[in-house]
């Protein structure tokens, strides 16, 4: 860093920006010289975000604009203070930024800085006897992961990978392997300090109070989780900047190294059987046809293991997650397609001796006592589909996500449909979303035909949060990396979020965030007048993010059809 822009490309960059060479010079009064940057060179890297459908429209949209003007590296909560607060009295747009995952973590309009937070990167503490960790924006769930399991301790992996920031994915929202036992990212959220898009500095639950720490969230101490992160998907940086978090962990039975062997993709982990089991389920049916039986069958598992109270991995995943998650390359994964490796879904358990290998024991006898019950069989490891599965990624599952191969179908990925509800109402939505999208491919308009197919129409994941009382759900859709591509793939969301409205689930509200506010508040009893109350009061001059929490405005009747339009 510490590169400054000169000459006529720096004017015509700058033409049309509040970002001044004052402002310049007080950011750098502020970090140092080395830790702001705004060379073209180096703020263009912080402007690519493309496999997402989202980035790729936001990318076609602002062009150039994406670049941001400037890239700012604090070290420090006191410093993330005096660069938004110079944001606010120079009027410039700022986006705090934690890995860089998704698009609302890069430009959507020209002038804007980007706060990096590389250099707050320390594991500040992990408390084996209360079993949490206090961390920094910069820390990776990998970083975490392996610190606390020295400890006898792990945090969950989201499918997003292992390489996001813990603080970011918490505060934004977070489903996990192991949502069983750890449930959303809001879930594992305790103590945290924030910054305000006016700079000013706040902290919620028992950090709030002198000498508390950061051991907890619900009190003694105010609870602002629910300002700090809103709907489903949080604010995405509307509403300033998180600087530290508490966050839970969790027993591990060991080892304290995890084990693994190879190299790069071919890499594969098996744990001591004393210490963690697999087990993959089949409801043989004939699929398509018989999916909602099969489908039901595995909600009557989960439902059985919840009363059992056994389990730390308990998920059904589609052909669609099973061929995209175990495919270390693309040739393996069209290969897996062509062959049905997956001939439908299946139901993952994963149990651990979390006390002992005699809880282990008693789990194991009680699991193969429900699944013979309800009429179900063990996968072994003679099993096409368990030998791609168990055998060769099973465990990448906790260690890393399988988040590298979330895009690898055609380099680019989306959600279909998203939902959390009860266990059997997502049931209800996987069925609903699957015969919706299928329906679309065989009408007129061919909705989806442009997306990779069949593999964008058999989806299904269903992973139940805290031991069964509630669940997730996505289905996804793998569209090109052209314009043409992810428009069709956003087409797919919005009438599948039409179809979430017309039934009255709560799967749309996963929706609300940004300039969805307003296309959606209306119908959810005007919840974006209140969301524009904040912002307008904690972001007057509306430089955190903007469009994020949302537009401080309400938007014109006429304007509001537009966007209704898309439904």
């Amino acid at each position: 860093m510490g590169q400054e822009a000169t000459g006529s490309l720096k004017i015509e960059r700058a033409k049309g920006m509040a970002f001044s060479k004052i402002a310049y010079k007080a950011l750098q009064d502020i970090v140092g010289k080395d830790n702001v940057s705004n060379d073209p060179v180096v703020c263009q890297s912080y402007s690519r975000i493309q496999w997402t459908p989202d980035g790729v429209v936001q990318r076609n949209r602002i062009g150039v604009d994406m670049r941001p003007a400037c890239v700012v590296l604090p070290g420090s909560a006191e410093e993330v203070q005096g660069v938004i607060r110079v944001a606010n009295r120079y009027k410039f747009p700022f986006i705090p930024r934690g890995t860089g995952m998704i698009n609302s973590a890069f430009p959507n309009r020209g002038g804007s800085m980007v706060i990096d937070p590389k250099r707050m990167n320390r594991i500040i503490k992990i408390d084996e006897k209360n079993m949490y960790a206090v961390v920094e924006p910069y820390v990776c769930f990998a970083e975490l992961q392996t610190e606390a399991m020295k400890k006898g301790l792990y945090c969950p992996t989201p499918p997003a990978g292992s390489q996001i920031s813990v603080l970011a994915n918490y505060s934004w929202h977070g489903a996990y392997s192991n949502s069983w036992v750890s449930g959303l990212g809001a879930h594992n959220l305790l103590a945290f300090e924030w910054v305000l898009p006016d700079g000013e500095l706040v902290y919620s639950g028992s950090a709030a109070i002198p000498g508390g720490g950061y051991a907890w969230n619900d009190g003694p101490g105010p609870d602002l989780r629910g300002l700090l992160r809103g709907a489903q998907f949080g604010h995405a940086g509307g509403l300033g900047m998180t600087t530290k978090i508490s966050c839970k962990l969790y027993p591990w039975p060991g080892p304290t190294v995890f084990p693994t062997e190879g190299v790069g993709i071919y890499k594969k982990s098996k744990f001591p059987e004393d210490k963690f089991r697999w087990y993959m389920i089949d409801f043989p049916h004939e699929y398509p046809k018989d999916e909602e039986w099969a489908l039901k069958k595995a909600a009557e598992l989960f439902y059985e293991l919840a009363k059992a109270e056994i389990g730390v991995v308990v998920q059904h995943m589609a052909e669609q997650f099973l061929i995209t998650y175990s495919s270390r390359t693309k040739q393996e994964l069209f290969e897996r397609l062509e062959k049905r490796t997956y001939p439908h879904g299946y139901c993952l358990v994963g149990l651990a001796a979390t006390t002992s290998t005699r809880q282990l024991e008693y789990e194991e006898k009680v699991l193969k006592t429900i699944v013979g019950n309800l009429g179900g069989v063990f996968l072994t490891e003679k099993d096409p589909a368990y030998e791609a599965w168990v055998t060769n990624v099973g465990n990448e599952w906790i260690r890393v996500g399988h988040a590298q191969r979330l895009a690898r179908p055609s380099d680019c990925f989306h959600q279909g449909t998203v939902n959390l509800d009860s266990i059997d109402s997502i049931v209800k939505e996987i069925l609903r979303a699957n015969r919706e999208q299928r329906a679309n491919l065989e009408s007129e308009t061919k909705l989806g035909a442009g997306l990779l197919q069949p593999l964008s129409v058999h989806g299904g994941w269903i992973s139940p949060l805290e031991g069964g009382y509630s669940c997730i759900m996505t289905t996804d859709t793998y569209p090109e990396q052209t314009l043409e591509g992810a428009n069709e793939a956003l087409a797919v969301l919005f009438q599948a979020l039409k179809g979430q409205l017309g039934v009255r689930s709560p799967g749309a509200v996963a929706a609300l965030i940004g300039p969805a506010y307003d296309l959606l508040g209306p119908m959810f009893y005007n919840v974006h007048l209140i969301i524009k109350e904040i912002k307008k009061s904690f972001d007057p001059n509306n430089v955190s993010n903007p469009p994020y929490a949302t537009k401080p405005e309400v938007v014109s009747p006429e304007e509001l059809q537009k966007l209704v339009q898309v439904l």
